[in-house]
């Protein structure tokens, strides 16, 4: 109950943020100036730029994929790429639906990966805890490179400098706290040992509740050889940065590609301004405490109304298709997947059960 209550507000508040940037369009921007925008692009321009903002988001869950399989491998897990990369998906969808859920896509992961792989749970959340460090240091350099240059290059507003020295101090904060927890081991345990005395109140078997201790524990114990493993050899994590730059930078061409198609092609000279605008739409939904959708969109009107010499009405229309590709269109294929993959369970199950008849 308490899940599908989550769930529920979520769609809620999803649908608010929708409503709240369309009404800021409507009230601050003009339906007028977006149609007059709309009236003036080439149809076949626009179809096949467009049309690769779709294979672009593609590959970059195809690399971001890449990058959770190769630490897989690393560890010595096995779990095929094509699973890697529908259970990315489902774990992105989780995320963009909770956004409030802090770790939710991780723990989403964790679960459909334990039906592939059992009895190996703290090296599958050693990998997940890696992932998730090389994610965020993909943006976090990228941020912060892109920040120094608009700092230094341009006169910009105290108050933009502010909130991106803002942004960038949530990132770091968020790394430091994932790597402090991952090699601190002692405060690791501590946190353990506070959940099991809150699970203590809950859960009356004693005997159960001391199974529940020594299986934490243990899997700790795991965890922190698999982390010693990828900290004495932090070569092995070459191929994995490599492909979450991939990914990255396959996301961050989406952006460009939606100017292109809305006849914008002078976008190219401000590059540094889109990956401040691209990093800081990615760092504000992967801190602890992502934004909502509608604020998302806000934030990136309002960026690119500061740094861009493009009229409030390209903006605006600009990140609406951006957040189609890189927001909605992950929703759906992430709720088909979800779909599927429960459809295909319950074949698979009618299917065993039959031939038990069958035998029978």
């Amino acid at each position: 109950m308490k899940r599908r209550l989550s769930f529920r507000a979520s769609i809620i508040i999803m649908l608010l943020g929708l409503l709240l940037f369309i009404l800021y369009l409507y009230f601050f921007v003009g339906f007028r100036d977006i149609l007059e925008i709309l009236r003036k692009i080439d149809p076949l321009e626009y179809s096949i730029y467009y049309s690769l903002t779709i294979m672009a988001i593609l590959l970059s869950i195809i690399f971001y994929a890449m990058t959770w399989h190769d630490i897989l491998k690393t560890l010595s897990l096995k779990l095929s790429l094509k699973r890697a990369i529908l259970y990315s998906w489902v774990g992105n969808f989780v995320d963009l639906v909770l956004p409030l859920e802090t770790i939710s896509g991780e723990l989403t992961r964790l679960y459909l990966i334990q039906r592939d792989i059992k009895g190996d749970l703290g090296r599958i959340v050693a990998s997940l805890v890696y992932h998730r460090i090389i994610s965020i240091s993909t943006t976090l350099f990228a941020l912060a490179a892109s920040s120094i240059y608009l700092i230094i290059a341009y006169r910009i507003q105290l108050g933009i400098t502010i909130f991106l020295l803002s942004v960038l101090a949530c990132t770091i904060a968020t790394i430091i706290l994932i790597l402090y927890l991952s090699f601190n081991r002692k405060s690791a345990e501590r946190i353990a040992h506070g959940i099991i005395k809150v699970a203590s109140f809950l859960i009356k078997d004693e005997k159960r509740l001391e199974s529940l201790k020594d299986r934490s524990m243990r899997e700790l114990s795991v965890f922190y050889d698999a982390s010693i493993v990828l900290g004495k050899n932090p070569w092995m994590l070459a191929k994995p940065f490599f492909y979450s730059y991939l990914s990255w930078f396959s996301q961050f061409i989406i952006y460009l590609l939606v100017f292109y198609a809305l006849g914008v092609p002078c976008i190219i000279y401000y590059i540094p301004q889109m990956i401040v605008v691209f990093s800081i739409t990615l760092a504000v939904q992967t801190i602890p405490v992502g934004f909502p959708v509608g604020l998302v969109e806000l934030v990136m009107t309002y960026l690119y109304n500061i740094l861009l010499k493009t009229s409030p009405a390209m903006n605006g229309l600009a990140t609406s298709l951006i957040r189609v590709v890189t927001f909605w269109f992950q929703i759906l294929v992430g709720f088909i997947i979800i779909q599927w993959m429960g459809l295909r369970h319950a074949v698979e199950s009618g299917s065993f059960m039959n031939r038990e008849r069958t035998l029978e």
